[in-house]
């Protein structure tokens, strides 16, 4: 745990940079995370594929791309939206779930893929890890993940899927020290961690969905500074996990 936690605070030296929101931060916390675990080898091995796109910018490409037209077909490529009863069933509709599963099948054959091919699937890999750790991008389908629950956060206005996409990690200020700092505070012990990093896409999903009854633990339409306190927690340990299991998947395939 104490390389851990000297590799990642070591990492910040190479990352400054100002506060964004959920969107471009959380992606940008579970990449930096992510990186502050790999071989030096391995780091290398993704410099080269992507050719001078930093890795910040490789993890928001596909929220960049979304307003290009030719790129619609991404859209729902990020979340997957199941029935509050029902449970995931495997299908030919694109979906953060088999869109990852498709990612690692082409990074596990990389060498029969152009570079520009493996670039691309990295710019996705990097951004669906964070998606499938979000709870409501595996939310229920009679609400669209929470969107169409509108309320308010202390005294803002907003919908219940803004909530976790943005305003949760706002409050908090989330930044790189203030995941190292909680990385300390996790005492993630290696057995722990070795179960944690598994590749099991569908596992990850499954995870993400039985978070859904705390993010729906509130009453009337306003949430309070308690349900704040108590999901900070939780938003705090999907981006850990999101990190490790991005990092133990460039170490698996790039090593």
């Amino acid at each position: 745990m104490k390389r851990i936690i000297i590799l990642f605070v070591t990492s910040l030296v190479f990352f400054p940079g100002p506060m964004f929101s959920w969107g471009p931060q959380g992606h940008r916390l579970v990449m930096q995370i992510a990186r502050s675990q790999l071989d030096q080898s391995v780091v290398e091995t993704v410099n080269y594929y992507l050719k001078g796109t930093t890795w910040e910018e490789a993890a928001l490409w596909m929220d960049e791309v979304q307003s290009d037209p030719k790129m619609e077909y991404m859209k729902t490529w990020h979340y997957i939206n199941i029935p509050k009863d029902k449970t995931y069933v495997p299908s030919k509709d694109p979906d953060v779930v088999n869109k990852l599963e498709y990612c690692l099948r082409m990074i596990q054959y990389r060498t029969y893929q152009s570079p520009e091919i493996i670039a691309e699937t990295l710019k996705i890999l990097f951004h669906l890890i964070a998606d499938i750790h979000q709870p409501l991008h595996c939310g229920y389908a009679e609400d669209h993940g929470g969107n169409d629950i509108r309320l308010y956060m202390i005294q803002k206005e907003t919908n219940l899927h803004k909530v976790w996409d943005s305003e949760l990690v706002s409050e908090k200020r989330m930044d790189m020290w203030y995941c190292a700092k909680v990385l300390v505070s996790m005492k993630i012990t290696d057995k722990k961690r070795a179960e944690m990093e598994k590749v099991n896409v569908v596992g990850w999903l499954n995870e993400s969905r039985a978070l859904l009854p705390e993010v729906y633990k509130f009453t009337g339409n306003r949430l309070d500074q308690k349900y704040v306190d108590a999901n900070i927690k939780v938003v705090e340990f999907q981006l850990v996990k999101a990190g490790f299991r991005l990092a133990a998947i460039l170490n698996q395939y790039f090593k």
